[in-house]
């Protein structure tokens, strides 16, 4: 079983599946209505320099770094 990490070390190409946003109720709403809850399993896209580009469902979602840096994934 895999430990818990931030979004934003997951490396692109992996897959990851949320566990918990730890964010204030503001960003946490964005979130969910962009799909990232948790249960939600997240293909890492692009995890290069700027915003990291996921890949949810049948969509695509640029998330700002320090907004990746509160979603735990495993």
């Amino acid at each position: 079983m895999n430990s818990a990490k931030k979004l934003n070390t997951v490396a692109a190409g992996e897959t990851a599946f949320i566990i918990a946003v730890a964010a204030g109720r503001k960003a946490k709403d964005r979130l969910e209505s962009m799909g990232l809850i948790p249960g939600a399993e997240v293909d890492v896209l692009n995890n290069g320099g700027g915003p990291m580009i996921i890949s949810i469902g049948e969509g695509r979602i640029m998330v700002e770094r320090g907004i990746a840096d509160k979603v735990l994934v495993a």
